[in-house]
């Protein structure tokens, strides 16, 4: 999992790129809107994890405390 800051870097950017993509290309649109769907979600759980304490291990999402 990413840390938090880098994981807002990214939902920027890829906000961004939906902002830029063209409304008449239907499949890069939603290519591009998963994305930061994607990215919204894994904002959302770094944020959670920030606030209990908790730290996701990668290898295989094991949620262990720090306290």
């Amino acid at each position: 999992m990413l840390n938090h800051g880098r994981v807002i870097l990214r939902l920027e950017k890829a906000r961004r790129e939906l902002l830029a993509t063209d409304p008449g290309d239907k499949e890069k649109l939603l290519a591009v809107s998963r994305k930061v769907d994607k990215l919204i979600v894994e904002y959302h759980r770094t944020k959670h994890d920030l606030r209990t304490g908790r730290l996701r291990l990668e290898d295989n999402c094991t949620c262990i405390s720090l306290v």
